[in-house]
């Protein structure tokens, strides 16, 4: 990365930080999950007017074309006040997918611009529960089915649709108001909401369909998988630093606890792997920027979550008991920063998921050499 680059991330992430810090800070995500859960619409509009949600698209589309390590800036920076806004589902799937099937599509510009939000929906539970085989259907421009984990879905306008048509896989568009659809909405750990969609001969325009479609996805979810892993970063980078300063101002014995050594070492062994998952997160989407493989994005993607989730939830954690009683209290805020820790964790899968992609994909690699 040249110096010139390097110049523009600084920049980039110093007047995010400022755009949230003049909105409220992480105090703003206390208030909005206090009245509900939903994202601040106006606060759409403003990130939306300083670019954040164009940065990864091709100028010639309508975006800046910074690619994914400025994503990365954005995210650590939603992370770090753990803003509700829905960046990172925006950034990397929405408009992920979008940009790579239909980049003429007009919803391209009403997303980059903040005035739409789509979530997208291709998860469908099987009959135990778990993630199952695509049964949702679109004939003859309808919707039938149902679709589940939609990230983002109360407070969208529309969804993004992966179903199966009478010619392969298709993506749809419908409304958020379209007749037909039911939201059902589930609050999470952290206050935010996911959606059960339900779809009952639901209009819908068709955007894409063929395996086109299938590939368009794979890529969005390494792109948002990439940048949940550097929104992990940043929300472990602020809940050290919220720690660090409690550890210098809480005594006992008459003395700060950080005074006590056992304390430093364990700070010490946080600090470490903080540093080291954000450097490993950094790096990968650098690499992805310039890898143009899908496959081997997909392990980078990997490598990167699996890295970021062990950090967020060891650091997250630790930091609770080095609060003491009072971190388990909804007062303070670092129990917030481990609810989100562990939602975000989760999504698009967790540590141990990535980290068997990762080293199954090496497998492979060693047994084709």
């Amino acid at each position: 990365m040249t110096s010139s680059e390097q110049d523009d991330l600084r920049l980039l992430r110093e007047s995010t930080r400022t755009l949230f810090e003049r909105a409220g800070g992480s105090g703003r995500a206390r208030k909005l999950r206090d009245a509900g859960g939903n994202f601040d619409p106006a606060m759409v509009r403003e990130l939306a007017e300083a670019g954040v949600f164009g940065v990864t698209v091709p100028e010639e589309n309508g975006g800046l074309g910074m690619g994914l390590a400025a994503g990365g800036v954005i995210a650590e920076e939603v992370g770090r006040v753990i803003a509700p806004e829905p960046v990172v589902m925006t950034v990397g799937l929405s408009l992920g997918l979008l940009r790579r099937v239909c980049p003429d599509h007009p919803k391209m510009a009403q997303l980059i611009s903040g005035d739409s939000v789509l979530a997208v929906a291709w998860q469908e539970r099987g009959p135990g529960g778990a993630p199952g085989e695509a049964t949702c259907r679109y004939a003859d421009g309808k919707l039938t089915g149902s679709k589940a984990w939609v990230a983002g879905a109360p407070g969208s306008q529309g969804f993004l649709v992966v179903a199966e048509g009478d010619n392969g896989p298709v993506l749809v568009l419908a409304d958020a108001s379209a007749t037909g659809l039911s939201v059902d909405k589930r609050t999470q750990a952290d206050g935010s909401s996911l959606g059960e969609l339900s779809f009952s001969g639901t209009p819908a325009e068709q955007l894409a369909e063929g395996p086109a479609v299938q590939d368009a996805l794979a890529e969005a979810i390494s792109d948002a998988t990439a940048l949940a892993a550097a929104e992990l970063v940043g929300l472990t980078d602020s809940a050290f630093d919220i720690t660090l300063d409690y550890i210098k101002t809480r005594e006992q014995f008459d003395k700060p606890i950080g005074s006590f050594q056992a304390i430093q070492h364990r700070a010490v062994d946080l600090h470490i792997m903080r540093e080291v998952a954000q450097a490993g997160v950094r790096e990968v989407l650098a690499q992805m920027d310039a890898e143009a493989d899908p496959k081997r994005r997909a392990q980078l993607a990997s490598r990167a979550k699996a890295r970021a989730v062990t950090a967020a939830k060891k650091i997250t954690r630790d930091a609770i008991q080095m609060h003491g009683a009072v971190g388990y209290t909804d007062e303070y805020d670092i129990g917030l920063y481990l609810n989100r820790a562990l939602v975000l964790s989760a999504w698009l899968g967790d540590d141990a998921y990535h980290r068997r992609i990762w080293f199954d994909a090496r497998e492979e690699e060693g047994a084709a050499q």
